[in-house]
C-alpha cells in the first residue's frame, strides 16, 4: 500500500517554503545594505583621513613658509644692521680724517703766518739797518755833553769839603792809618768817583 500526501497539506508546505525564501532574501538584502553602509563608512573615513593629511600637509607647508619668511626677515635685519654699522664707522672715519686734515691745515696756516711774521720782522730790521741814522743837532749835543757832565758832577761831589773832612776824621780815628791820611783819602775818592761814574752812566 503506497503512502500519499493529503491535498490539504500541500498548501502548507508551499507557504513554509515561501517564508524561508523571504527570510533568506531579507537576510541577503540586510547584508548587502550593511556592506554598502560599511563601504560608505570606510570611504567617509578615508576621505576624512585624506582631508586631515592634506590639512596637516598644508599646515606644515604654511609653517615652513612662515619659518622661511622669518629667517629671511632676520637675515635682512642683520644685513641692514651691518650696513648701518658700516655706514656709521665710515662716517666716523671720514669725520676723523676731516678733523685731522683741518688740524693740519690750521697748523700749516700758523706756520706760514709765523714764517711770514718772522720774514717781515727780518725785512724791517734790514731796512732799519740799511737806512742811515740821522741824528739831530740836539741829540748830538746831548751825546757829546753827557760824559763831561758826568765827570764834572762827580768832581763837584768829590770836592765837597765836608766829604774830605768826614773821611779824614774816620782815618785819623785809627792811629796806624793817621800818617797815610792824604793817600787814603785820594784812593777812597778815586774809588768813589769810579763807582759813581759807572752808576750814573748806566742810569742815563
Amino acid at each position: 500500500m503506497s503512502r500519499s500526501t493529503p491535498l490539504e497539506n500541500l498548501p502548507n508546505q508551499h507557504k513554509e517554503s515561501s517564508n524561508a525564501y523571504d527570510q533568506n532574501e531579507n537576510t541577503l538584502v540586510k547584508e548587502i545594505l550593511q556592506e554598502i553602509d560599511t563601504d560608505k563608512n570606510q570611504s567617509s573615513q578615508q576621505k576624512q583621513q585624506q582631508a586631515m593629511m592634506e590639512q596637516q600637509q598644508h599646515q606644515a607647508m604654511m609653517e615652513q613658509q612662515h619659518q622661511a619668511m622669518m629667517e629671511q626677515q632676520q637675515h635682512q635685519a642683520m644685513m641692514e644692521q651691518q650696513h648701518q654699522h658700516q655706514a656709521m664707522m665710515e662716517q666716523q672715519h671720514q669725520k676723523q680724517d676731516n678733523n685731522m686734515m683741518e688740524k693740519n691745515q690750521n697748523l700749516n696756516k700758523i706756520e706760514i703766518n709765523q714764517h711770514m711774521d718772522d720774514q717781515q720782522i727780518m725785512n724791517n730790521q734790514m731796512e732799519k739797518n740799511e737806512k742811515p741814522q740821522t741824528i739831530s743837532l740836539i741829540d748830538k749835543i746831548k751825546l757829546n755833553m753827557r760824559q763831561p757832565f758826568i765827570v764834572g758832577l762827580i768832581a763837584i761831589i768829590v770836592s765837597i769839603p765836608a766829604l774830605s773832612l768826614m773821611l779824614e776824621n774816620m782815618i785819623k780815628s785809627k792811629e796806624s792809618l793817621a800818617p797815610y791820611v792824604n793817600i787814603i783819602i785820594l784812593v777812597l775818592k778815586g774809588l768813589f768817583s769810579g763807582g759813581l761814574y759807572f752808576g750814573i752812566n748806566k742810569s742815563l
